[in-house]
């Protein structure tokens, strides 16, 4: 019976240290992907908005169209005679196209920065409710294996306490 006490004892000490290497394992990656989540984020969210390629694609057509507009005016006013003041004024133009563009390129970056700001937010608290999990699930197997050693305990010591009283009986039996 003690056997069979030592030997629970040892296979529920068995079955907690696995248990226990086993979510180890999963807080680990859990945390290196919070790490990269971090990383990914600080990249992203402190990044020069300028640097994406959309805004410089978009960017560079902007500057290509205004030199083929800037040229084709040049060009038809030589041709048609017009004022410095009338190029002026076409070139005030695009300086406000652009200047619109660039407006609209902020609107863009704070909107954008908004997403991966809430992206984060709701990445992380995934990450974190996992870890929560973790940490609850071990709780209830700590929980668990503690009841069962005592239970298994308990019912050995009731047999080891039925076996004596027994062997009590039959020699008080036996005896007189």
């Amino acid at each position: 019976m003690i056997v069979n006490l030592l030997s629970g004892i040892i296979r529920n000490a068995r079955n907690r240290r696995a248990a226990e290497n086993a979510q180890t394992q999963a807080l680990n990656t859990l945390n290196s992907q919070q790490a990269q989540l971090d990383n990914f984020f600080n990249s992203e969210y402190y990044g020069d908005y300028m640097n994406r390629s959309d805004v410089q694609s978009m960017m560079r057509s902007m500057q290509d169209q205004m030199r083929q507009q800037n040229a084709m005016n040049y060009s038809m006013a030589a041709v048609m005679g017009s004022t410095p003041e009338a190029l002026a004024a076409q070139q005030n133009n695009a300086a406000t196209l652009m200047g619109n563009t660039y407006s609209q390129i902020g609107a863009n970056m704070s909107n954008w920065k908004s997403n991966v700001l809430n992206n984060y937010i709701n990445n992380s608290m995934a990450l974190n409710n996992q870890k929560y999990n973790l940490w609850a699930q071990q709780a209830n197997q700590f929980r668990q294996a503690a009841h069962d050693s005592m239970s298994q305990a308990l019912d050995n010591y009731t047999r080891i306490a039925s076996a004596l009283v027994g062997s009590a009986g039959s020699a008080l039996g036996a005896g007189v």
